[in-house]
């Protein structure tokens, strides 16, 4: 037993890597009191660095303990000593509390469930029990994951961990990559302190909201309704797109969200090229894009390449080609525009942010609507009659089926609302949920009595009709 060191168990159970490097005086005498003389001598015989096939990794206090007072904020008076030691192979921290004069122990910090726990109530032991005993060990470095980490992503380096993607994680698939350890614990709990913030003020114009980086390239867009040339803005919760066109055939256009917590731009795409506008065997006019997708591209960037120009109240708005029956459905009940990403408004960079409208603005007259809109919008709204109604359903479920004489022949959609006249005694209210072309699937919003039947449910004859008014 004669020149062991009291931490023998542990470095026989996992024996030091070549690159460990003995601890210096200085590092040594700084925590000379801070932490127990067996941890010391461990540092000053063997070093820091990796210990066994679990790559268990004794690291410099200094270089963690700002981040481990990041993650633990310690009260007003409190006198408990925290250092860092240690780091697992999955970026779980290890330090070490001492308590008070006589009572110590080491807990553990693992920064993507965000958890603390304590794994022994003296240091000594913690090395020669815990971090010594397989099974031990075993519960919080897995050793199934260990294996398929150094299978897939190689050995770790000094100051790497592994990283698991606890999204793909919660899907069943497993991504395990290497990452550097530091930036891995200030990463996560910078996530921590973005959740806590209070929101960001709204910003005050559409300059302001935009991303820094292109203020420059949009400002110079001078607007003419007629052509239609300038910049149009559209935006749905927090994302914005910016369409510039310019009176010589050139746009640009500009995808962004503003962070919620930080007002910043992020999610940045930007495209640019040629732009033409040509008119329609229905005497529409339409804006056709040149948009190239790149490898940073989302498939939805493609949306706009095609836009119809609606021309109302001495202004040009700009709509998606592709979702001209989503506008449609929206205006016949109600008379919105619907989900505001579907459309552009024309904006100068210096006017106010638009507020936020779940439902879309108000649609201008019938007679502005591009005639490819009008012809599904209908200036009178179609009726159809209740021909079925499907067996009373679960009270669990809020809608009954039924079907109507009605179909996509005769201009029912998908999710084209249906409601009783106004002014009936009746008050159903529904959505097509299944196309035929001639008897369309309505679901009718239901409620139930205590006993479980239907209060006031469809029933054959009744009427239905796309607008109410």
């Amino acid at each position: 037993m004669f020149g062991r060191i009291k931490l023998h168990p542990f470095i026989k159970a996992n024996p030091p890597h070549a690159g460990c490097t003995p601890a210096t005086q200085e590092l040594l005498g700084k925590y000379e009191g801070r932490l127990p003389a067996a941890m010391l001598e461990l540092w000053r015989k063997h070093g820091l660095g990796f210990y066994g096939h679990r790559q268990i990794c004794l690291i410099d206090p200094d270089a963690w303990q700002a981040t481990l007072d990041r993650w633990i904020v310690a009260p007003p008076g409190d006198t408990v000593v925290r250092v860092p030691f240690a780091i697992t192979p999955f970026g779980t921290l290890l330090f070490y509390r001492k308590l008070t004069a006589t009572d110590e122990d080491v807990a553990t910090l693992n920064p993507v469930t965000r958890s603390t726990s304590i794994l022994s109530w003296d240091a000594v032991d913690f090395f020669n029990s815990v971090l010594s005993d397989p099974d031990s060990v075993d519960e919080f470095i897995r050793p199934d994951m260990l294996e398929t980490a150094q299978r897939g992503a190689g050995p770790l380096a000094a100051g790497e961990v592994y990283y698991v993607d606890p999204m793909l994680l919660s899907m069943q698939m497993l991504k395990i990559v290497k990452t550097d350890a530091l930036e891995l614990h200030q990463k996560l709990r910078a996530e921590v302190d973005h959740e806590s913030a209070p929101p960001a003020s709204p910003p005050n114009s559409v300059f302001a909201a935009m991303p820094a980086e292109y203020r420059e390239a949009f400002k110079n867009t001078e607007r003419d309704d007629d052509r239609p040339s300038g910049l149009f803005l559209s935006t749905y919760i927090d994302w914005r797109r910016l369409l510039a066109l310019d009176g010589n055939g050139s746009y640009q256009l500009l995808f962004w969200e503003n962070d919620e917590k930080t007002g910043e731009a992020v999610g940045v795409r930007h495209y640019s090229g040629p732009y033409e506008i040509f008119e329609t065997d229905g005497g529409d006019r339409l804006v056709q894009l040149e948009v190239v997708l790149n490898e940073d591209s989302l498939g939805s960037d493609a949306n706009d390449e095609r836009l119809y120009v609606m021309q109302s109240g001495g202004e040009a708005w700009l709509l998606q080609e592709g979702s001209i029956e989503d506008i449609a459905t929206s205006i016949g009940p109600d008379g919105r525009m619907g989900r505001s990403e579907h459309y552009f408004r024309p904006v100068r960079l210096t006017d106010p942010f638009p507020a936020d409208e779940p439902d879309g603005t108000t649609a201008p007259p019938f007679e502005d609507l591009p005639a490819a809109l009008q012809a599904l919008v209908h200036r009178e709204p179609l009726r159809a009659t209740i021909i079925e109604v499907s067996a009373q359903g679960d009270p669990e479920e809020s809608t009954v089926m039924v079907k109507v004489d009605l179909g996509s022949n005769h201009g029912l959609r998908m999710n084209m609302p249906l409601m009783s006249l106004k002014g009936s005694p009746r008050n159903l209210y529904g959505w097509v949920w299944e196309m035929d072309a001639e008897r369309c699937g309505v679901g009718i919003e239901v409620e139930y009595d205590s006993a479980g039947a239907i209060i006031e449910g469809p029933e054959i004859g009744d009427v239905l009709v796309t607008r109410a008014d």
